[in-house]
């Protein structure tokens, strides 16, 4: 099997309703949710593997034309690792838009799964079919906003809850005293202020959050803080985790991991370059003692491919849910859904198992490239 063709589909998604109002850190989301590049990776004998990226859209699909497509033809999937391997040290002259080798990486195992007739997560050597799931909140505007949530959340089975304060630490921390009181002392909460605050600040954050008793303390600082967060992890019990959109894929982990400058490791298929650099980071921590949670997206067709790599994971916790659940239901394919115990299931389709809507992405096509 040999890869014959790349096809590039921008696509832009009308703005849900209310959508402007939806903020992470003061920031709206709005593009995050809107313009988007499908790659299709075709074979030689009729297969496409199928990736979707986070967002990109027109930009990312002329770096993937002019950079890494010239390249993929004639390549065999099979050889995940070569192809990948060659990208990398190509894209040390060539600079391809963040996201491109992530996106291509995970079309090629969908088109190679697909050759198997397997689900990626069997490939990848399964762990489970299932995987408690917790909500992932925006940013609201005050404790109350905030408490309101969290208990909404709790009330509809997922398994925990995750604030995205503003980055002020001291409503910050006001808005978590606000959560844990009205969930409860036994329900887990976690906090990520997207590297807000100063080391200083982020310090005072995280000794009130073991007093409230949070799961983790997500990106306190920028992931290149690597004095930070040494200084974070060694004076603070509450696990801190990182290393979510550090450049570099799978070689930026190690200084932080041995060191020990965090306690969780994080990664994104899209943002770390790829399954490949996901499972290898995983093992990496696993060997370490630690857990490797992953991001996720506002993109229901590679957070399909960030619960494969989960279900293949014996050191990872949770699925990530971005809520309201109705800005992240992405159109283009059908839902992430949890169950009334806060569980999502793996799709047993072959590769990711989760079918695009074509129609609906031709209809909304920006640009063929």
């Amino acid at each position: 099997m040999k890869i014959q063709d790349v096809r590039l589909t921008s696509f832009r998604i009308p703005l849900p309703g209310g959508m402007e109002e939806v903020m992470i850190k003061g920031q709206s989301i709005a593009p995050y949710v809107t313009d988007f590049l499908a790659v299709e990776v075709v074979s030689d004998d009729g297969l496409v593997g199928e990736a979707i990226s986070p967002y990109g859209g027109l930009s990312l699909g002329h770096s993937i034309a002019d950079r890494i497509r010239p390249f993929l033809i004639g390549k065999d999937p099979g050889n995940r690792e070569a192809i990948w391997q060659e990208i990398w040290k190509l894209d040390r002259l060539l600079y391809t838009t963040q996201f491109a080798i992530g996106t291509v990486d995970l079309a090629i195992w969908d088109l190679y799964c697909k050759s198997l007739n397997e689900p990626l997560y069997r490939v990848l050597g399964a762990v489970r079919d299932k995987v408690p799931a917790y909500a992932s909140g925006m940013t609201l505007p005050d404790p109350a906003g905030f408490a309101e949530d969290a208990l909404k959340y709790k009330e509809a089975g997922y398994q925990g809850y995750k604030l995205h304060v503003k980055g002020e630490w001291k409503e910050d921390i006001e808005a978590c005293a606000a959560v844990r009181e009205a969930v409860g002392d036994d329900y887990t909460l976690m906090i990520d202020p997207a590297g807000a605050y100063t080391q200083t600040q982020a310090l005072k954050v995280g000794r009130a959050l073991e007093e409230l008793d949070f799961h983790w303390f997500e990106e306190p600082l920028r992931d290149w803080d690597i004095h930070g967060y040494k200084m974070l992890a060694d004076k603070l019990d509450i696990p801190v985790m990182a290393l979510e959109v550090i450049p570099g894929a799978v070689y930026a982990k190690p200084e932080y991991i041995v060191n020990r400058a965090v306690d969780i490791v994080r990664g994104d298929i899209s943002f770390t370059g790829g399954v490949g650099q996901v499972m290898k980071t995983a093992h990496l921590a696993e060997a370490f003692g630690m857990n490797m949670e992953v991001h996720t997206n506002a993109n229901s067709h590679i957070d399909a491919a960030h619960l494969h790599c989960i279900a293949a994971m014996s050191n990872s916790e949770f699925f990530e849910q971005l809520v309201p659940e109705r800005f992240f239901h992405f159109p283009a394919c059908e839902p992430i859904k949890i169950d009334s115990e806060g569980f999502v299931h793996l799709p047993e389709g072959p590769g990711i198992g989760v079918p695009l809507d074509w129609d609906y992405i031709k209809a909304h096509k920006v640009a063929e490239l």
